[in-house]
């Protein structure tokens, strides 16, 4: 039911892409290579290459709890599908919905926010990613550790180091922050609401004057996950971080409101 209330959506803001849901019968099922051979008699507009997904017919199933997976081959009867997300649960001879893109009438792929949940790439998922993080006067290099707790939170651990010196002015900074990132619901997926706590320690050297303090860090920020593979995914966000001194400081200068922005890729699982 939700595969159709998530079309109903997506017509009514414009995407003009087509599905196609036939029905198609198990005829193999190649537990080594994970594939699935289908008897499809009306498999006209199926092409191999494109993404599809199955449904058992007489089963009230989730949109997350298909089998999903990309088409090897089309013949006049058979389409040959390799399933990389939801398991190999069928039965021979099993009737199934195949739903797919319909590339006949328009050569437009189907926009990913919602395609790319029927093929598993939610985007509450568990990973490592490398970025930067940065400001109007300050850039740090990230790793970003993520643990998806369910299909829309995840759980994670930011980790900055910076150095960087102009003229006899040598600024460092690392820490490390927790987060927690909210994705927005489907079908609108990508979009979320990160919250990050943590600590910086900040040294600051200005030829033979140094000065060095820590700071309790606050930050929130909107962002965008996208993916360019299955498992390859990008992400760019911004909004702001709170920087508290633990002391007064002379040479340093990052503390307060300061703008906060993060741009990384890196490898889901």
């Amino acid at each position: 039911m939700r595969i159709f209330l998530s079309l109903i959506l997506l017509a009514s803001t414009g995407f003009s892409a087509e599905l196609l849901n036939v029905g198609g019968k198990v005829m193999m099922v190649d537990f080594t290579s994970k594939r699935v051979e289908l008897d499809v008699p009306a498999n006209r507009g199926i092409e191999a290459d494109s993404r599809v997904c199955l449904q058992g017919r007489g089963e009230v199933k989730q949109s997350l709890d298909l089998k999903c997976g990309k088409i090897l081959s089309v013949a006049d009867r058979t389409v040959l599908v390799e399933i990389t997300k939801g398991g190999l649960t069928f039965q021979l001879g099993e009737v199934v919905n195949v739903i797919t893109e319909n590339k006949a009438p328009v050569e437009q792929r189907m926009i990913a926010s919602y395609y790319d949940n029927l093929t598993g790439q939610a985007p509450a998922r568990s990973g490592v990613a490398a970025g930067m993080s940065f400001g109007f006067n300050y850039f740090f290099p990230s790793v970003h550790l993520e643990y998806a707790v369910s299909h829309q939170v995840t759980l994670g651990v930011l980790g900055l180091l910076g150095d960087s010196q102009s003229n006899n002015r040598r600024s460092k900074t690392y820490g490390g922050l927790l987060g927690l990132t909210v994705y927005t619901p489907q079908p609108t997926l990508g979009l979320h609401f990160e919250f990050l706590v943590g600590a910086y320690n900040s040294t600051v050297t200005i030829a033979t004057l140094e000065e060095s303090t820590s700071s309790i860090v606050g930050a929130g920020l909107v962002g965008w996950k996208g993916f360019l593979s299955d498992q390859i995914h990008y992400r760019v966000s911004g909004g702001a971080q709170y920087v508290a001194n633990q002391k007064q400081t002379q040479l340093l200068d990052f503390s307060s409101v300061l703008p906060f922005f993060r741009a990384e890729v890196g490898f889901s699982l």
